[in-house]
This record gives C-alpha cells, sequence and structure tokens, in this order.
C-alpha cells in the first residue's frame, strides 16, 4: 500500500502537518521530482538552510572561560590560583559571549554531516549540502539524543528555524548508523512508524487551515464512570486520546486517522473481508464517553491506493462512518476528497 504513495503528496502532507504553507517559496517544491523521501529532507534543509544564511544564524549568550592578559567579566579564582597564570601576568576570565555555537545550529550542522553521508542521497542535493555545510565550519558537532530536540524554545526572532528543526528530528527518528564505511543509512520512512504519525498530523492541520468556521482539535475524554461506585484499577484505564474532532455549536465529529495497510481483514481461511473490530470498537467508546451536548457521530479514515470506499451506519442512534482516502491519487483529488468527508459535520 505505502510504497507507492508518490514522494510529491508526502511533501504535501509535510506541508500541512509542520505548518510550513505559509512560510512560501523557501520550500514551495511541489514541482520537482524525488527519488527517495531523504531527497525532499535534503531539498527542504538546502531552500530553508539558503534563507537561514541570508538572514543570520541565531546567536546566544553562553559562558566562556579563557586566559587574559587583561580582566573581562569576573575572575575565576580557583583556576587561577591553580593553574598559576598570575605569575605569567594573566588571569582566568568566566564571561558571557553572544554565540553562534549554540544548540539550534549544532543540531542542523550534526544533521547535515548525517545526512550528507547517506549514499543514496541524489549527488546533486549533497553538493548542494555541502556548500551550505562549509557556513557552519564554526559550530560543533554534537552526539544528537532525542532530549535535544525537547530543550529548543521558539520564540519571534528564531520561529524560522522550526520546520528546519522539524525536519532534524525527523532524520534523528529514522537514522540507522553504519559503522562500516562511516556512511549513514535510513529507516524506510514511507514504511515506518513515522509515516503513521505524519498521517494524523496531516489530516488534523489540514482541517485546522482548510475549516476556519469548524473547531478543529484532539482532546482527551474521560471515562464516564459511575460516581457511586468505587473504581479499583482507576489508574490503570487507558487514556482516551483522539485523533481529530471536529465541532460546531451543534455538532460533533469523532475521528480516527488509521493508517493500516488493509482497511478490511480476513479473521479466519474462508471468511468474507470484515471491517477491523477493534477500530470499531474504539471509535463507538470515544462517542458515547465524548460530555458534548449535541449531535454525536464517529469516523475511521484509511489510507488506500487501490479500492475506494464509504461506510455509514446508525448504532443506537449514533452515527459511524468508514472513509478511505487514495494517497495515490493527484494532490487535488486528496484536497477534494478530504473536503467532502467532512461535510458531514
Amino acid at each position: 500500500m505505502t510504497n507507492v504513495i508518490p514522494i510529491k503528496n508526502i511533501y504535501y502532507m509535510l506541508s500541512y502537518a509542520y505548518d510550513v504553507l505559509k512560510q512560501g517559496d523557501n520550500v514551495k517544491l511541489s514541482n520537482e521530482e524525488f527519488d527517495n523521501i531523504y531527497d525532499l529532507f535534503g531539498k527542504i534543509l538546502v531552500n530553508g538552510l539558503s534563507l537561514l544564511i541570508k538572514r543570520g544564524f541565531n546567536r546566544e549568550y553562553i559562558n566562556v572561560s579563557d586566559e587574559l592578559p587583561v580582566l573581562r567579566g569576573r575572575i575565576g579564582i580557583d583556576e587561577t590560583i591553580k593553574r598559576q597564570t598570575y605569575i605569567l601576568g594573566r588571569l582566568n576570565c568566566e564571561f558571557d559571549e553572544l554565540s553562534s555555537n549554540v544548540l539550534f545550529n549544532q543540531i542542523i550542522r550534526t544533521s547535515l554531516v548525517t545526512l550528507i553521508k547517506y549514499k543514496q542521497l541524489d549527488k546533486v542535493i549533497r553538493q548542494q549540502l555541502m556548500n551550505i555545510s562549509r557556513y557552519f565550519e564554526g559550530i560543533d558537532i554534537i552526539p544528537l539524543e532525542k532530549s535535544h530536540f525537547s530543550r529548543i524554545r521558539f520564540h519571534r526572532n528564531n520561529r524560522f528555524y522550526k520546520l528546519i528543526m522539524d525536519i532534524c528530528e525527523l532524520l534523528y527518528d529514522e537514522l540507522i548508523v553504519t559503522s562500516q564505511k562511516g556512511e549513514t543509512d535510513f529507516k524506510d520512512f514511507i514504511r515506518d512508524h513515522r509515516m503513521a504519525a505524519l498521517y494524523e498530523k496531516f489530516i488534523l492541520n489540514f482541517y485546522k487551515k482548510e475549516l476556519p468556521n469548524v473547531t478543529v482539535h484532539s482532546p482527551i475524554f474521560e471515562w464516564n464512570k459511575d460516581v457511586d461506585f468505587t473504581h479499583i484499577g482507576e489508574n490503570f484505564l487507558p487514556v482516551m486520546r483522539t485523533d481529530i474532532v471536529l465541532q460546531t455549536k451543534h455538532r460533533q465529529l469523532i475521528i480516527d486517522a488509521k493508517y493500516y495497510t488493509n482497511a478490511l481483514q480476513i479473521r479466519n481461511v474462508g471468511d468474507a473481508k470484515k471491517l477491523i473490530s477493534s477500530n470499531l470498537y474504539q471509535i463507538y467508546t470515544y462517542i458515547n464517553n465524548s460530555t458534548f451536548n449535541g449531535e454525536k457521530a464517529g469516523m475511521l479514515i484509511y489510507p488506500v491506493v487501490d479500492t475506494e470506499f464509504d461506510f455509514t451506519y446508525s448504532i443506537q442512534g449514533k452515527k459511524i462512518y468508514v472513509k478511505t482516502l487514495n494517497l495515490n491519487s493527484k494532490w487535488e483529488n486528496i484536497y477534494t476528497r478530504l473536503r467532502e468527508i467532512a461535510e458531514v459535520i
């Protein structure tokens, strides 16, 4: 299923999921063709970093310790005495200095080095990344950890880093390091679990952007527990974290975006294909535990590249829709299909 999704469509999904459409021409790549998803990531970095270089790197104050002939900042007394630098007329000084060698730029340079080593990267894109990497020669290469990305804080002066950081984090999550030839390899992004997360985030942000008159969010529902009962093991109840909820004053549509290879499955040999029961149970449970006072409905959206279908059920007065989204069609068709799906709200 997923191995035939056009890279161009993944570009559009990334654009919505990471809210980069508003950033303009620096990431407008919809007319270009790419052999693999990492060529796309590389080109996004080329365009985004070219703009960043023109604007100037993000700089922050960092603490510096150095031996100087004149006092700057405060004296590091312990180090001055330990090294006896005062004999040579020098002091160990500690001071703050505005520097580009900060976590933002360290993550970027490390990611550039990693992607350049990817053996299947397009040669032109590799050369472009190598040219850009020369601007980062004063930036440290660090052993990246997942926690580095959570330490990043965005504000008005560095928000243009957001897309670049998102791509760097995607590269980190997909990385497989090969130690034999100093090369880099990555997981198959379109088959990996990251594609499922992208699919969900894409649909959520698509509706946030395209349905301005509808409340679009992903709330956590509480279990509708009986108040006159002492619950044992309450902390072990699973969290009902919704994927997407579309809501107007009178209607609520709870959507679960299921990135499955097949929306229909055969339970036993000789049986007819059926919908996946656990998915239906889940969306039905969400509907029953929603505290919304108006009309409530649920929907499952599966991606397909061949057969599409539209099923509608009414169970105890609550509607459940099962829809498919063909990711192997033209982007215009995907756009239209998502708008049609939302018409039930």
